[in-house]
């Protein structure tokens, strides 16, 4: 799909995130690996000298589906170890636009189908970018 061969090279080289994409029967899963970067999760400390956590991983999945464009791509977090499991217990907490409780789970962000068919139904996914998308969920996570 020429949407995902878009996605930039030097930023996924930069954040690390090894895109994968797997063709189904009747979607495309778009695997993103995300390093939570922020001062809480192995960023720098320095003013108040504490020890940073260690960095989190988490794996974001995106179902692309037939209506895709207009409902937004199918987000969810699934196992860094195991791509087939999916879970609330994989989304990043405390991040803001991240729905974990949200049945399903939800992101709050142009692009995704929690925006677009769940948040703001009134919005229309067509003029979504998914490299935009990916680096307002890396700084979402960074904060």
């Amino acid at each position: 799909m020429a949407e995902i061969r878009s996605i930039r090279p030097h930023w996924a080289a930069k954040y690390e995130w090894s895109p994968e994409a797997k063709e189904r029967n009747c979607w495309i899963d778009l695997y993103i690996h995300f390093t939570q970067r922020s001062k809480k999760a192995g960023g720098s400390s320095e003013k108040t000298g504490d020890s940073p956590e260690k960095p989190k991983r988490f794996v974001l999945r995106l179902r692309y589906k037939s209506d895709f464009e207009t409902a937004g791509r199918l987000e969810a977090f699934v196992n860094p170890d195991n791509l087939e499991e999916e879970g609330s217990q994989y989304w990043p907490s405390g991040v803001t636009g991240f729905n974990s409780t949200n049945s399903p789970p939800t992101i709050c962000l142009e692009g995704t189908w929690g925006f677009h068919s769940f948040h703001h139904k009134d919005r229309d996914g067509r003029r979504a970018n998914l490299n935009k998308l990916l680096m307002e969920i890396q700084k979402c996570l960074n904060k």
